[in-house]
């Protein structure tokens, strides 16, 4: 067995970053326990303003991140997280990168559990890295603007017109009435967050983070 997890460790290691490849294998985890026991692991590791605010349990600001509701939520969420984390953590490094990603994953919880109470919807639980994954876009928008990608898999659109689409639809949602715009709060706070580090990065440089890169997997 240690030997086959190794072999799909260093096959996963050929095609990802060090902080990327462990907010997948984190993901694949909290997905697999969703998935054996539910209830426990959304009203433990999910945020709520109830729980995560009211009771303190902190911790939920950044365990909601690795729990899907689906292997659509958890596929698109990790693609996106290959697809334009990688780039942008080979250009940070992977200790300013994982510097982002505990600023926007936090933030972008933060944002939806300041808001919540205002709109009535204290008990709703967030799951997910989407607000992550919306920070990501934003970042990568700011550094490559002009580069395509082919959304639904077909239509080519410059990043930056992409990104600003996503951040009208998740404002758009958000305002509605119903308990489903709820999530995209998370968004908008991802946008922000992910928007206020690449302004000035050097703000969070006292955010204590392992060096990744320079740890090896042990069996």
């Amino acid at each position: 067995m240690k030997d086959f997890f190794r072999e799909i460790h260093a096959w996963v290691s050929q095609w990802t970053t060090p902080v990327i490849r462990w907010l997948i294998y984190l993901c694949l985890f909290g997905f697999l326990a969703l998935a054996i026991v539910p209830e426990p692991v959304v009203v433990l590791f999910g945020a709520s303003f109830s729980s995560t605010i009211r009771k303190g349990q902190l911790w939920q600001l950044v365990t909601y991140a690795f729990v899907h509701a689906s292997f659509a939520h958890l596929f698109f969420n990790l693609f996106s997280l290959w697809m334009f984390g990688a780039r942008l953590e080979r250009r940070w490094g992977c200790r300013t990168f994982l510097r982002f990603v505990v600023v926007v994953v936090i933030g972008s919880v933060l944002t939806h559990l300041i808001l919540t109470p205002i709109i009535g919807q204290t008990n709703t639980y967030i799951i997910g890295i989407s607000g992550l994954v919306y920070g990501l876009l934003l970042a990568y928008a700011y550094y490559y603007p002009n580069e395509i990608v082919y959304v639904q898999f077909l239509f080519p659109l410059q990043v930056k017109y992409f990104v600003a689409i996503l951040g009208l639809l998740a404002f758009l949602s958000s305002v509605q009435t119903s308990g489903g715009g709820i999530a995209h709060l998370t968004h908008l706070g991802g946008l922000l967050f992910g928007y206020i580090f690449v302004k000035n990065p050097r703000l969070f440089q006292w955010i204590p983070v392992p060096d990744i890169e320079e740890r090896r997997w042990r069996w």
